[in-house]
């Protein structure tokens, strides 16, 4: 029985549901998962949320709400904050997408319910304490477009040129809809988060689900959500009508209205692009994809508005009207696997590694193995080998204790012979498969958009010209280096190892894509990575890619209590 069964069999027997015939429901695009329990003919809903992941309490606080306010969110009938548990009222299987596609002559009397229960939410006076959706957040979600959906699909990174200027078109639209923002916004207020409740009347019959990432926001964000839906197709019409039954029914001028509902249309629909790519790319979830090109529809339909002619422009500059319509599969590398190196004696940072190994040192309250591991899980990386010497039983308990589940450690055992970086590769190889993948050393720390970072990597991998992709720091601003670098890069990101001169420009900052081809004849038994280094430089197969956030490397105790210090006081990086 794994850890999450066995704590929600707990959670369910000190609440009376032991004995209940436990069925999933349908997958969900976060890490929550739902089932749905009978007990004799009571039914009733179970969210797993680990809590790693996702916290429960926002969920419990605007469901009150809702319910306080005369809205059908479903009762929390049992909570366990700390392991991450609801026990929820069961509102059925009448999701409004389901019921219209069943009965399509349902559609405008659902779909104006719907609209309905905003105008009724949008009446209330909202709660307190609540994240405001304001430009730096709605940005956030705009580079998911910009580093998710463009890089996949180019093939590689979108210059840092082309992305500050596609904010920064966003950055004069925006102020529109983030001034006097006064309203819940529940973020993904559509037919597949709504329910037909087969009891009560009026509002009473809509069910609302998923709200637990609710902001205050402006009204147009969630008749946006519901009308310009991802998931399923809503007609022009349908749209129209239901957008003059709110300004009709809301009194909101329908000049600024139909601006700022333009602007969080093409917003959302930017981001959904975004996510939608990354869950295919990081989480194997295809399905996504088919939706793509729907949403390129609406987002032409937005982009139509005066007020985003500035963002059409970029488009059109930067994606082909073809391309649009063909909304093609993202074609990105995708590395799945990874070793870290973990094995080294760790001399330099004793007396912290007398005892334990330098890869279980603790920097900002995590293992520096734990930091590595989140962020590849986080770029989509679902298999890990871990190399190990010293004090081999610490790094196996790690290894069998590790909190997340959707990641699978194997261990590569150096017990008998310490192989170098180079031997400990090649011995990990029988685990690596055929694709090229990822090599980390277990002594750096790396933040500000870190899984974005091993994404970019990716997306910059060309398998036709290279065998080997060095994460690059700029050698002045290398946190915990005082050598003369080791690298020089020309334009296409082809390097030459410093040699003789006196200074290169960069260091390599152990972090790696290679191909198993690099170990073709490798010796056996304890050697260097500088071999396969040397050889890619000699082939013009060796590359680098510059980082452009904060890199830090803990190589001795000074610099991990240095580095403690800055992860103190900026705990965000």
């Amino acid at each position: 029985m794994t850890d999450r069964l066995s704590l929600s069999h707990k959670f369910l027997m000190a609440h009376g549901w032991g004995a209940a015939v436990r069925a999933p429901l349908a997958d969900d695009a976060s890490f929550r998962r739902y089932e749905r329990l009978r007990k004799g003919q009571a039914c009733a809903i179970l969210m797993d949320a680990p809590p790693d992941f996702e916290d429960v309490r926002p969920f419990v606080t605007i469901a009150k709400y809702l319910r306080d306010i005369g809205l059908a969110a479903p009762k929390i009938l049992a909570c366990d904050h700390d392991h991450g548990f609801l026990l929820l009222e069961d509102m059925g299987d009448g999701l409004l997408a389901k019921v219209i596609d069943a009965d399509p002559t349902q559609e405008n009397r659902l779909y104006a319910l719907a609209v309905r229960g905003l105008l009724h939410l949008h009446k209330a006076p909202p709660p307190k304490d609540m994240t405001l959706y304001e430009e730096d957040l709605l940005l956030q979600e705009l580079a998911l477009f910009s580093d998710w959906y463009m890089p996949s699909l180019t093939g590689k990174p979108m210059r840092s040129a082309d992305r500050a200027e596609f904010l920064a078109l966003w950055q004069n639209i925006l102020p529109f809809v983030t001034k006097d923002l006064k309203h819940l916004t529940l973020r993904d207020y559509h037919g597949e988060n709504l329910m037909l409740k087969s009891d009560g009347e009026g509002l009473d019959r809509l069910g609302l689900l998923d709200f637990q990432d609710a902001v205050i926001g402006h009204p147009a964000y969630d008749l946006v959500s519901l009308l310009q839906d991802a998931r399923r197709d809503v007609s022009p019409d349908l749209e129209r009508e239901m957008l003059q039954f709110y300004l009709g029914e809301s009194g909101q001028d329908p000049a600024d209205f139909t601006r700022d509902y333009a602007i969080l249309g093409a917003q959302r629909n930017l981001k959904i692009m975004g996510i939608f790519t990354r869950l295919f790319l990081r989480d194997g979830k295809a399905a996504y994809l088919d939706k793509i090109s729907h949403v390129w529809a609406m987002l032409a339909r937005d982009l139509d508005h005066p007020v985003l002619g500035a963002v059409k422009n970029w488009m059109a500059g930067h994606i082909s009207e073809p391309v649009r319509r063909a909304a093609p599969l993202p074609k990105n590398f995708m590395a799945k696997k990874a070793l870290i190196l973990a094995a080294g004696l760790g001399t330099r940072m004793r007396p912290l590694t007398e005892n334990c190994p330098k890869p279980l040192i603790t920097v900002g309250g995590k293992a520096l193995l734990t930091w590595s591991l989140e962020a590849l899980c986080a770029a989509g990386v679902r298999h890990v080998v871990v190399n190990m010497h010293y004090l081999p039983e610490q790094i196996e308990h790690y290894a069998q204790t590790y909190y997340d589940h959707r990641m699978t450690i194997t261990l590569s055992d150096e017990r008998g012979q310490l192989m170098d970086s180079g031997g400990g590769v090649k011995k990990a190889l029988c685990h690596m498969g055929d694709a090229a993948f990822f090599v980390l050393n277990s002594d750096m720390i790396w933040r500000d958009r870190a899984a974005q970072m091993l994404h970019q990597m990716q997306g910059f991998w060309q398998d036709d010209k290279m065998d080997i992709l060095m994460l690059l720091v700029p050698r002045l601003g290398a946190f915990g280096y005082d050598g003369a670098g080791d690298y020089n890069r020309n334009n296409e990101g082809r390097l030459t190892a410093r040699g003789q001169d006196a200074a290169a420009d960069f260091v390599y900052g152990g972090i790696m894509l290679i191909t198993p081809r690099c170990f073709d004849g490798a010796p056996d038994g304890p050697f260097s990575l500088r071999q396969q280094f040397d050889q890619a430089e000699k082939e013009s197969r060796l590359f680098g890619m510059i980082h452009d956030g904060d890199w830090y490397h803990v190589g001795t105790a000074d610099a991990r209590d240095q580095l403690e210090d800055i992860l103190a006081a900026c705990p965000e990086g």
